[in-house]
């Protein structure tokens, strides 16, 4: 077998070898909601679920996480784009970076429009429940 065959009999082990590896992934449903800040979307807020439990059958937890389109309606995804995230409780954290001044030379340099206030699961006091098949949660609505 010349050296090309074989690299590519290689390449087609690998991915089936890497397809097993879903086997360590909890399941996840679909899960969306909104962030409205004194009533008006929060376009590009930053919205993680942080599950109450670290792992379920001894497989940990993802922390599913999404971005708040212009409406404020934010997917989760765990694994893949916009997968959802397990049924469960969580804490939630929002973050809502304002965009990057002028002479900005990274992420650093933005400000949190709702000055911390959310971002940290434990202080900010907001919480979530999925149940399986998944959910819409009700909107988180900050002042």
């Amino acid at each position: 077998m010349d050296k090309s065959k074989l690299s590519g009999a290689i390449l087609i082990c690998g991915m089936c070898l890497g397809c097993g590896a879903s086997d360590g992934k909890i399941k996840v449903y679909p899960v969306s909601g909104k962030v409205l800040v004194k009533g008006q979307p929060a376009a590009g807020a930053r919205v993680v679920f942080y599950p109450t439990v670290d792992e379920i059958d001894g497989k940990k937890l993802p922390t599913p996480g999404g971005e708040a389109d212009e409406s404020g309606e934010y997917r989760l995804e765990s694994y893949t784009s916009k997968d959802g995230a397990p049924a469960g409780d969580y804490k939630v954290g929002i973050t809502w970076l304002a965009p990057p001044p002028p002479n900005a030379t990274g992420i650093f340099d933005q400000k949190d429009r709702l000055a911390g206030r959310f971002s940290n699961p434990q202080s900010s006091k907001r919480t979530a429940h999925i149940e399986k098949g998944g959910a819409e949660v009700p909107p988180f609505e900050l002042q």
